[in-house]
């Protein structure tokens, strides 16, 4: 896979060629005009893989996001540090609530 600079008035001109290089070959191209970089073609699959990680990103943003609600809220209860067994207790105490009706 690799990666071209090609100046926006070429790819005018040699756009099919450049869409199908990108498309079959999976080559990158950065489109400039006047030498700054403008846009960035890209096969469908590397379209699809970004928009993957991305989504990955964000899932585990939000999971870490969970986790330090989950320890803010077990600092205000006064639990120190993340053993297991503290957890455990406080599942069993939500599961016996849970269970009581409460």
């Amino acid at each position: 896979m690799s990666t071209m600079r090609i100046n926006i008035r070429e790819v005018r001109q040699r756009f099919s060629e450049i869409i199908n290089n990108v498309a079959v070959k999976r080559e990158r191209v950065i489109i400039t005009s006047r030498n700054k970089p403008k846009a960035v073609l890209v096969s469908l699959q590397d379209a699809e893989r970004l928009e993957e990680g991305s989504a990955r990103r964000k899932r585990r943003r939000f999971q870490l996001e969970s986790i330090l609600k989950l320890r803010e809220g077990l600092a205000q209860k006064g639990v120190r540090g993340d053993s297991m067994a503290t957890l455990e207790k406080l599942r069993e105490d939500r599961l016996g609530r849970v269970s009581n009706g409460r």
